[in-house]
């Protein structure tokens, strides 16, 4: 009889490991294709642009505002909180005055108005009544607030409908007549599509912004999360 050496044994139990891991592997590729799970990572084109017609990019300059590129990461390093949260309804429009204390540039201009007899600028805001589900990073937000928008740039910033579900980032009201409530810019709102999927509110044209929507535009929602906590805990 030829007898066997420890290094012909040796690579027999090698090939049997490497084909039970051959085996397993296949199994559970199998499973995955099998799962509810949806199969693709990103909306396709033709989806997107059905989707576009229910929520359009925020696009356009106000006439008298020169607005530049944010990057999302800006918007959030100014943030309190990113939320998930539903649209409930517009509320009526509100003015408020601007924070003007004394030395600091508006604190100057208002106190130049005022000795040339001028009113003090109050600005017009857009208001909508939400719906908090989630907090995704930051401090704790109530379970219904009103966020808010410059009205300057109606036709710029979102126009949210009621049921539409959104992400966003937003920061406090600093003035009197925006206690409770929290300002937030279409350079970091998404909007939730297909219960799985975010589309940008805006879409970045140059730098990090564009980076930015071509990692996350019509990406999963648990995409956009992910790179939400990966940024704010930078």
């Amino acid at each position: 009889m030829t007898s066997i050496t420890n290094t012909e044994m040796e690579g027999k139990m090698l090939r049997k490991i490497s084909l039970t891991i051959l085996l397993f592997s296949l199994v559970l590729v199998a499973m995955g294709c099998s799962s509810n799970k949806p199969a693709a990572l990103s909306l396709s084109d033709e989806r997107i642009t059905e989707l576009r017609k229910e929520y359009p990019l925020s696009e356009g300059n106000a006439s008298l505002a020169q607005t530049v590129d944010v990057p999302f990461d800006q918007i959030l390093g100014m943030s309190d909180a990113v939320i998930i949260a539903e649209v409930v309804k517009q509320n009526p429009n509100f003015t408020s005055s601007l924070t003007a204390e004394p030395g600091t540039p508006e604190g100057d201009a208002a106190e130049k108005d005022k000795t040339q007899g001028i009113e003090p600028y109050k600005p017009t805001f857009v208001s909508y009544e939400v719906k908090v589900d989630e907090v995704i990073v930051g401090e704790e937000v109530p379970n219904s607030v009103n966020l808010f928008y410059n009205a300057d740039f109606v036709g710029i910033e979102p126009d949210l409908k009621p049921g539409m579900k959104i992400v966003a980032s937003i920061k406090k009201g600093t003035a009197p007549e925006q206690q409770g409530s929290y300002s937030f810019t279409r350079y970091a709102t998404y909007y939730v599509v297909d219960d799985d999927y975010v589309l940008s509110a805006y879409q970045g044209k140059t730098g990090e912004a564009k980076i930015f929507t071509n990692q996350t535009d019509g990406k999963t929602l648990d995409n956009l999360v992910e790179q939400i906590k990966e940024l704010w805990s930078n």
